[in-house]
């Protein structure tokens, strides 16, 4: 309706503006009518304004797994340089999340091996974790830009998010639900909301170990019960036919 009064008012202007010389008496009202208009578009612009800000502050969100691993992909497409990723979870990642999942973690091994560096923190403070943090220790040996370190939330100072940040400038945070098949997410919007997210990863990546360092220590001996070889090697370590970026 607005819209409408606005362009009926503005055919007036014209109107005005064509008859003035025929009517001299239009003039006035003419030169009143110029400034209706321009408080007209002053409006519009303040209305404009008003929307471009609610839209810098809308978030997208993800009820599925497969909606948000969809969304992360497409991102992944588009970053150049490096990805950081969490994986605080209590259960390694699960099939049922769905097919785009799967993907997700295969794309960002691609990633790794032909486009740029993959900075990945995971924990691993149950028995459930172990084998999937020996796979990763493995695809981290044989794709060297596949960076991976372990931090457990009993270190201090862990906020356990599971975030996933490309090139510093976009971000996404998931959720799991009360099975490892329900997870969600959402894409913060901003360049605030990304850069406190990266400054917390890097607080993060500081504090980890190298998965390398981990596996072959004490505290991975007590969580899984591998024992240690004599080369300092955790056994069940998987061998290089293993499929491991399915995991």
């Amino acid at each position: 309706m607005e819209d409408w009064v606005t362009w009926a008012f503005v055919g007036f202007c014209f109107f005005l503006a064509l008859f003035k010389d025929v009517f001299p008496w239009l003039d006035k009202g003419l030169t009143a009518a110029l400034f209706a208009a321009v408080f007209l578009i002053l409006r519009q612009l303040r209305d404009l304004r008003i929307d471009l800000r609610n839209k810098e502050f809308q978030e997208d969100y993800y009820p599925t797994g497969n909606q948000l691993y969809s969304s992360v992909i497409s991102a992944i497409v588009e970053t150049r340089h490096e990805i950081c990723a969490t994986y605080f979870r209590d259960t390694p990642p699960s099939p049922a999340v769905g097919e785009e999942a799967r993907r997700y973690f295969k794309k960002v091994v691609d990633f790794a091996r032909t486009k740029g560096t993959v900075r990945r923190i995971i924990k691993v403070d149950n028995p459930q974790l172990t084998d999937w943090c020996l796979e990763q220790a493995r695809l981290a040996e044989t794709v060297p830009r596949l960076n991976v370190r372990v931090l457990n939330p009993g270190s201090g100072g862990v906020e356990p998010m599971n975030v996933i940040i490309l090139d510093g400038t976009s971000a996404y945070l998931s959720f799991a639900g009360a099975t490892p098949d329900q997870v969600g997410g959402v894409r913060p919007p901003g360049g605030k909301h990304t850069a406190f997210l990266q400054a917390r990863f890097n607080e993060h990546w500081r504090r980890a170990k190298p998965i390398a360092e981990f596996v072959r220590s004490k505290e991975f001996r007590q969580i899984s019960g591998h024992p240690i070889d004599a080369h300092g090697s955790a056994s069940g370590w998987p061998s290089p036919g293993v499929d491991l970026e399915q995991s």
